[in-house]
C-alpha cells in the first residue's frame, strides 16, 4: 500500500548511509564530533529537531496502528491527521535549513482536497524525493540518524505499555496519542537522548 515517505526512508532514497555522508572513518572522532555538536551553539537546535521527529514518529504510529485495525475509514482520517499534524508541529526552535526543508515536505503532503478522499489511496501522488534528500541532508548535517530516531519512539512506547496486557489497538492509539500530548504540553519531559549502542543493548 502506497504511504507517505517515512523519513527513516530517506537513506534508502539517497543510497547512502549516515557515517558515508558525514564523513569520518575513525568511529571515536565521530563520538568526540557529536559530543562538540551536541555542546556548541547549534546543540539547542539539534535538540529540538530531535523534539520535533519523535513527535512526528509518535504521530505517525498512530497512523501505523490506525492502519492495522483494516478499517479503512479509520486509517483515512488518520492519515489525513497526520499530513495535517506535519504542517502544524511546532518547529520555531529549528535551524532554518530545517524549517524550509521540513515545511517545503509537509506543504507537499497537504496537497490534497479532502472531500474527494474515500480511501488513502485516492491522496494524489506528489513528488517526495528531493524534498526529502533535502531533509534528509539537514538531518546528517546536525548528525541526527533517522533509524536511530525510530528506535528512541519505540523505546517510549514500549516503556509506557510496559506491564499491560491484552491491549486492543483502540487503547495502543490511545496510549500513543496521549504520550504525544504530555511531550507537546510539557506535562511530560522528553527523554534524554540515548546512545546508540545502548538502543542495541536494549534491543
Amino acid at each position: 500500500m502506497r504511504k507517505w515517505l517515512p523519513f527513516v526512508m530517506m537513506a534508502a532514497a539517497l543510497g547512502v548511509s549516515p557515517a558515508q555522508d558525514v564523513a569520518s572513518p575513525d568511529a571515536a572522532e565521530l563520538d568526540l564530533d557529536l559530543v562538540k555538536l551536541k555542546k556548541g551553539p547549534k546543540g539547542k537546535q539539534r535538540e529540538a529537531m530531535r523534539k520535533v521527529l519523535l513527535l512526528v514518529y509518535l504521530k505517525q504510529k498512530e497512523t501505523w496502528l490506525a492502519e492495522s485495525t483494516g478499517e479503512k475509514a479509520v486509517h483515512l482520517e488518520a492519515e489525513i491527521s497526520l499530513r495535517r499534524y506535519l504542517a502544524t508541529v511546532e518547529i520555531a526552535g529549528c535551524p532554518e535549513e530545517f524549517k524550509r526543508a521540513f515545511s517545503r515536505y509537509a506543504k507537499l503532503l497537504n496537497s490534497f482536497e479532502e472531500e474527494k478522499l474515500k480511501s488513502v489511496k485516492d491522496f494524489p501522488p506528489v513528488p517526495l524525493q528531493d524534498a526529502g534528500r533535502e531533509l534528509f541532508r539537514v538531518l546528517l548535517t546536525y548528525r541526527l540518524e533517522p533509524e536511530h530516531l525510530l528506535e528512541e519512539m519505540k523505546a517510549l512506547v514500549d516503556e509506557e505499555i510496559e506491564g499491560k496486557e491484552d491491549l486492543s489497538t483502540e487503547q495502543m492509539i490511545g496510549i500513543v496519542r496521549d504520550l504525544r500530548q504530555a511531550l507537546e504540553t510539557g506535562r511530560r519531559p522528553f527523554p534524554k537522548e540515548r546512545a546508540a549502542e545502548d538502543m542495541e543493548s536494549a534491543g
